[in-house]
């Protein structure tokens, strides 16, 4: 496989007079009542008599039409409309062309481009009540809390993905509640059309420039490189408003954290920093930073990610990245533990699973090999240690072994890991959006997973796989991160009684906590349901009712009691309901499962149409359905199921199709 070279169209091109660039640059007033839209239009050949700029909005209307002799006009526009992320509004898009002339009219050449009208801020100041500073943007004067995926390139040979590909990608964000995504610094730049698909559909994109993982050169020729690399992107990707960050790099603050000695954050000398051991600093600190002030003014600039000064991986700073738990040997944490690993913007973690059990037939045509720890299966294993020893694989058995009971066959150990990578997201999607806590006190206010998408066939840290399946772990996060959701948490408190010098005398004290936060702007009256269910009967053992007001754009704590005793067998279940219509629900189940006697309850499912009825007598873990037909399209999946709490699926394209499920209890 080639690892350089041209992969976009090449073409020869001859003219007389031709627009090279029409930049277009934004600037609102503060109050969004007025925009500045100025067009600068750059040509080779011919000066051309005149140049005809036409401003029109999403419609096709005229908003004004200017004939320049001159490279440039501006353009004023009152009570501008004006581009939000999915959720927060519209995503109207406006439009510049640029026509040149001679003094007859003769039309030498057109360009036009497309643009957004949007404040965007990323706003960093001290917290109220918390350590360090905040990390969350704001557009068009509204905080917002960044939710979604990492991205990587979407095929091994990049001209697989077509424009239509790229839509379906970006819409399954959109479905599943994302706001945001990250543009890796290890990909490429992407295509236009990826950007497009964002700015129409509403996605944040946070673009790391391609620079990742190392400790580059300072040489005059390879600084000169970079710049223009980054001179030709910045130019042709500005205008789009969905682009709400450029970042210097990816992890390559980590490395100076771990191997110089020479690098000081305060050192505010570009000279002396090609003198250190890591003379790269003068990119990411100076040359970057610069560029994006010239052609990128009105969209912020930070530094790196993660980045929040020294250490880079602060979690009172800047944003951080994740790998406590599944990445680092060290720890390799419990996944149960991601609520106490956020950071002011939590922008990559992650847990591996296997892709979907269609994908693995695809690219296992021998079945022989169609087994969990196969030779083939294990060439598939993504990002694999650097000792043969202690690859992946060993990773995701230790999570099985410490969580769940499975079977071996290939589809039992495929279910059991999606199950733990979306009992894992969910863990880390509800736990970081409880903070997200209102003015002043946004903890943390981003969270992106490492990753969205698969670049080949592989297992890996995927939400959906490089066919474009989704795994269980989509689901999960589109539940958590739904406009408005619902969270419970089991917490043991200790104190100490006596004295600072002795851990003899400790209290300790289990609660039950429930939060529920809201993305939208506005508040909400709603009716809150906490019920206990024994795992193995279904029989209610605790009821609590209650009713809340969910402030808008913020997390609020709703309960915090003594957990009712006994606890190690009891499913607690929380409903939000309005107008007795169920909101948002969230299971929370005895830890770890593999502990429990799960029953294998008769589930009845009723199909009228494309819509799935389900219900139970006992209760479920993690039923997944399943199709014989692909492209069948489920709106929600991997549930939990408790008796008199009956749940509906859509299930686009299903048509009449045999429905099976697969769920915990009969995973094993």
């Amino acid at each position: 496989m080639l690892t350089c070279g041209p992969w976009r169209p090449i073409w020869l091109e001859t003219f007389t007079t031709r627009i090279s660039d029409l930049a277009c640059q934004v600037e609102i007033d503060t109050n969004l009542s007025s925009a500045r839209v100025t067009a600068i239009v750059d040509y080779e050949g011919i000066t051309p008599d005149d140049i005809e700029l036409r401003l029109l909005s999403h419609d096709g209307s005229l908003v004004e039409e200017q004939i320049v002799t001159t490279s440039s006009a501006m353009f004023v526009v009152q009570k501008p409309e004006l581009w939000y992320p999915v959720g927060n509004g519209a995503q109207p898009l406006y439009s510049i062309t640029a026509t040149a002339r001679t003094q007859d009219g003769t039309i030498l050449c057109t360009s036009s481009k497309r643009l957004g009208i949007r404040l965007v801020e990323l706003i960093q100041r001290p917290l109220k009540h918390a350590p360090g500073t905040t990390f969350f943007f704001r557009i068009n004067n509204v905080p917002i809390f960044c939710r979604g995926a990492d991205w990587v390139p979407s095929a091994m040979f990049l001209p697989q993905t077509t424009p239509a590909t790229y839509r379906r990608w970006i819409q399954l964000m959109v479905d599943g509640n994302q706001n945001m995504v990250r543009v890796w610094g290890g990909g490429t730049y992407e295509n236009d059309v990826f950007y497009d698909h964002c700015d129409e559909l509403g996605i944040m994109v946070w673009q790391d420039f391609m620079l990742g993982c190392g400790s580059y050169p300072a040489t005059p020729k390879f600084l000169k490189q970079i710049e223009e690399e980054a001179v030709y992107n910045l130019r042709r990707m500005r205008a789009h408003p969905s682009i709400v960050l450029w970042c210097g790099n990816n992890e390559d603050h980590m490395f100076a954290d771990k191997y110089t000695d020479q690098y000081d954050p305060d050192d505010h000398d570009p000279e002396h920093w090609l003198k250190t051991n890591w003379p790269a600093r003068i990119i990411y600190d100076k040359i970057l930073p610069e560029l994006c002030s010239k052609y990128v003014p009105n969209t912020p600039y930070h530094p790196g990610s993660p980045w929040g000064g020294r250490p880079s991986n602060s979690t009172e700073a800047g944003d951080v990245h994740a790998w406590d738990v599944w990445m680092k040997a060290s720890a390799q944490y419990p996944y149960q533990w991601y609520p106490q690993l956020a950071g002011r913007f939590v922008s990559e973690f992650g847990l591996k699973s296997y892709p979907t059990l269609r994908t693995i037939r695809n690219f296992i045509t021998d079945p022989k090999e169609r087994y969990p720890q196969s030779r083939m299966l294990e060439a598939h294993m993504k990002a694999s240690s650097k000792s043969p020893w202690a690859r992946d694989y060993r990773t995701i058995a230790l999570y099985l072994m410490e969580n769940v009971k499975h079977g071996s066959s290939l589809e039992q150990y495929t279910y059991a890991s999606q199950l733990i990578q979306a009992e894992a997201m969910m863990y880390a999607f509800v736990g970081f959006r409880r903070l997200w806590k209102g003015l002043g006190r946004e903890e943390c206010a981003g969270i992106l997973v490492w990753q969205l998408n698969d670049a080949w066939p592989s297992v890996s840290w995927s939400l959906v796989d490089s066919n474009l399946r989704k795994k269980s772990a989509y689901y999960s996060v589109k539940r958590a991160i739904a406009p408005i959701a619902v969270g419970i948490a089991r917490v043991e408190i200790e104190t100490g009684r006596d004295s600072e010098f002795t851990e003899v005398h400790v209290h300790r004290e289990k609660r039950l906590q429930v939060w529920a936060s809201n993305f939208t702007e506005c508040e909400e009256d709603m009716r809150l349901e906490v019920r206990g269910v024994e795992v193995t009967s279904g029989t209610q053992t605790w009821l609590h009712r209650q009713s809340v007001r969910l402030p808008k754009n913020q997390s609020t704590e709703l309960l915090n009691e003594l957990l009712p005793e006994p606890a190690d067998t009891v499913i607690f279940v929380a409903r939000l309901l309005k107008d007795d219509h169920v909101v948002a629900r969230y299971f929370d189940w005895p830890q770890p499962l593999k502990y429990l006697d799960l029953p294998k309850p008769e589930i009845e499912m009723r199909i009228e149409g494309e819509t799935i009825h389900l219900s139970t007598a006992l209760p479920v873990k993690g039923l997944v359905l399943d199709a014989d037909d692909d492209a069948v399209d489920f709106d929600d999946n991997c549930l939990d199921l408790v008796p008199g709490h009956a749940q509906t699926v859509r299930a686009k394209g299903l048509k009449g199709q045999r429905v099976t499920f697969m769920h915990l209890a009969i995973a094993v």
